[in-house]
């Protein structure tokens, strides 16, 4: 008699004792009324917090396994140590830090279970802010569910790009999950290559109803960063090469024009990844150099109008940066002097961000004698090194040199 769960639940964790507690609490309530069998795996990767105690005190409310690491085998590697452990006929992924609605994951299988052939059911998730009570949305939306058959390439890099589909969150086959035997590249987006991995061994269903939970925001008392989030600020050529590679796979099925229009498809979806990560950048206030060389990008791609500010206030931003925090230009220089009419946004801007005294004259008869450790910074072009003292050892910048290095 074959005692195997239908499906496992499995939960890598690391160091989040207090998020894992809330959700074992969550699946220990809300799964009484799941109507499949199931098991749910914890595996520790070597946590130095309360991990074990917080795993303990449900060991008689859950049908439990827990594995504790004797070191820190690495996110991937955890995974890929539940997927050898996993008994159920599906696996079932979940963070420590996010949640399960019941229903909609029991009709996803339901759905599997009617349909041998399918090695995985994905799904988009719903974000949710947990300290507000509120829903937030899903990730992506889709209008219908939809079945990708085996090895169909082209229907499968058309409906994520349709949708915009990142297919990280499924219900997996088990026997299909380990021959695909899936791994983390480093060029290419996993989730795309896992689907075309998928899709190379079964059927694919893409479910319109989530049954995941991304909790953006967990405890009042307590911030992290979201990996998705972190993620999208550079992914995004990640992204592209994960639909490259599907699109490797679909090439022998498809005419040249097909793969032509699909190589345009693919840079539109990767361009409005780059307008969302400068977005993200000057959200979180990166370094606005790097930021203005990613914005430039989206010109290049004829996709400027997806920046989330103007690039030529990018620029200015850059340059300003690049002024004040360059450490070869600021090396040995303890204040700057900088030359002529300059507007108030940008004087506030030079101020905000130099990190040694700033003074400001207008024209290069208020100039004085600067020392050798004076930065002069000039606008406009009636002021050259040539006008300074030929002693002069600090160093000169012309603000029409500096914005030709930032140009729009």
């Amino acid at each position: 008699m074959n005692n195997s769960p239908c499906v496992s639940i499995c939960i890598p964790t690391y160091n989040r004792a207090r998020y894992l507690d809330s959700l074992l609490s969550s699946l220990a309530g809300s799964l009484t009324e799941f109507p499949h069998s199931f098991e749910v795996l914890v595996a520790d990767n070597c946590s130095e917090d309360n991990t074990q105690e917080v795993v303990a005190r449900y060991l008689d409310r859950l049908p439990l396994r827990y594995t504790r690491h004797d070191s820190n085998l690495g996110g991937a590697a955890n995974w890929e140590y539940l997927i050898k452990e996993a008994q159920g006929r599906y696996f079932v992924y979940v963070a420590d830090d996010d949640g399960l609605l019941i229903a909609p994951l029991a009709q996803a299988i339901t759905i599997m279970e009617a349909m041998p052939d399918a090695g995985v059911a994905y799904a988009p998730w719903t974000l949710f802010d947990l300290v507000a009570n509120q829903d937030l949305g899903q990730f992506y939306k889709q209008d219908d569910d939809f079945l990708v058959e085996r090895q169909d390439f082209p229907r499968l890099l058309d409906i994520l790009l349709k949708y915009g589909i990142f297919p990280e969150i499924g219900v997996y086959r088990c026997d299909v999950l380990r021959a695909v035997m899936p791994r983390v590249p480093e060029q290419a987006f996993y989730a795309f290559v896992h689907a075309a991995e998928f899709a190379q061994q079964g059927h694919v269903l893409f479910l319109k109803d989530s049954f995941y939970l991304s909790v953006t925001n967990y405890f009042a008392d307590h911030q992290r960063q979201q990996a998705g989030t972190e993620e999208a600020e550079y992914a995004w050529d990640r992204y592209r090469g994960g639909l490259e590679y599907v699109l490797g796979r679909a090439c022998p099925q498809v005419t040249e024009q097909q793969r032509l229009e699909f190589m345009q498809r693919i840079q539109s979806l990767i361009a409005s990844r780059i307008a969302v990560a400068v977005r993200l950048r000057i959200q979180r206030q990166r370094d606005p150099v790097e930021t203005y060389y990613l914005a430039s990008r989206l010109k290049a791609m004829g996709a400027e109008h997806l920046l989330p500010a103007p690039l030529e206030a990018l620029a200015i931003r850059a340059a300003m940066t690049f002024l004040t925090r360059d450490k070869e230009t600021n090396r040995d220089m303890t204040r700057m002097l900088c030359v002529g009419g300059f507007r108030k946004d940008i004087r506030q801007m030079i101020e905000e961000l130099s990190q040694i005294p700033v003074a400001f004259v207008a024209s290069k008869e208020d100039l004085g004698t600067p020392d050798n450790h004076t930065l002069v910074f000039a606008l406009g072009s009636e002021l050259t090194r040539d006008g300074l003292s030929p002693d002069f050892k600090g160093r000169f910048v012309q603000e029409k040199h500096l914005m030709q290095k930032f140009i729009v």
